[in-house]
């Protein structure tokens, strides 16, 4: 089946922002579409309401890129979700025209649907979108920027086939990037970031100086291998998200090997074991029984 999953957001809650999140993923296709949306403060924002937005622009998205049903829609909201079910009444005015809204498209399109609650931590790419203040942009393939076709590029012939899988999805997915390394090099990967910056042009230049603004050692560094990427033929917007993916593994593997650090640390060494333990005795005592003969 198709999926729908959405997500609402509103800080502070009531008369915060709102922000919705949606995921839209066809079983012909081989992508999932993303979306994001915000609304400035009012007083009539509230957690709710952005639900029941989100919930309406993932099924707009849907229905505009030709999902049929029959589709699964999945939310965390137990409130929107067995409301639409049917299991709740609607009693707010303004809920109910969204409400309204939602079953007109659900009718015009003649879809077959059935809605799902499901617990946050199986939501959480759209809880992400949610909260995420840049909008995400929709590139499909067709309109993807390149700065070279892969097939000219100067990689082998197993990282172009990863390449050209990547720039064939709108949002690939983190396992590709994960799996998208040049472990051995290649010739750009001894360019210097101004031999980088000449070959790539100033567009590009401008892009990863605007994605990894700064002038230490590594933003420069982050800045020259989205523009190796680019050079590679990865997509000009694929490249810099490959760099940001790679950030964050560091990141998170830094995190979990302090972790380790940490707990080894306050973690008693078994030789401090045996000489804590048999009732407190002393560790002359333990010594002279040990290597007593």
């Amino acid at each position: 089946m198709d999926a729908i999953t959405f997500d609402g957001s509103c800080t502070p809650n009531p008369g915060g922002c709102m922000g919705f999140g949606w995921v839209v993923t066809l079983q012909n296709n081989s992508y999932s579409i993303l979306g994001n949306d915000r609304l400035e403060k009012d007083t009539s924002n509230n957690a709710l309401f952005a639900e029941y937005l989100a919930l309406k622009k993932g099924m707009l998205e849907y229905v505009k890129a030709d999902g049929q049903g029959p589709v699964t829609v999945m939310g965390d909201s137990q409130t929107v979700i067995y409301q639409m079910r049917g299991i709740y009444p609607v009693v707010d005015e303004g809920m109910g025209a969204i409400y309204r809204d939602i079953t007109n498209i659900i009718r015009e399109y003649g879809l077959d649907i059935y809605f799902r609650w499901v617990p946050r931590m199986q939501n959480q790419q759209a809880d992400k979108l949610s909260k995420t203040k840049q909008k995400v942009r929709l590139i499909y393939p067709a309109d993807r920027e390149k700065l070279i076709d892969v097939h000219h590029a100067p990689v082998s012939a197993n990282l172009r086939q990863k390449i050209n899988a990547m720039n064939s999805v709108p949002f690939p997915a983190n396992a590709m990037f994960k799996r998208l390394r040049c472990d051995h090099g290649d010739i750009l990967s001894d360019k210097s970031l101004f031999e980088l910056q000449k070959m790539a042009g100033e567009r590009a230049v401008k892009m990863v100086s605007d994605a990894f603004a700064g002038k230490k050692a590594k933003n420069r560094y982050y800045q020259a291998q989205a523009l190796m990427w680019m050079l590679r033929g990865l997509g000009m917007d694929l490249s810099i998200r490959k760099v940001s993916f790679d950030m964050q593994c560091k990141k998170e593997g830094n995190g979990s090997s302090n972790k380790r650090a940490r707990k080894a640390k306050t973690q008693p060494s078994q030789a401090k074991k045996k000489m804590t333990s048999s009732g407190g005795r002393s560790k002359y005592y333990l010594n002279r029984r040990t290597y007593a003969y």
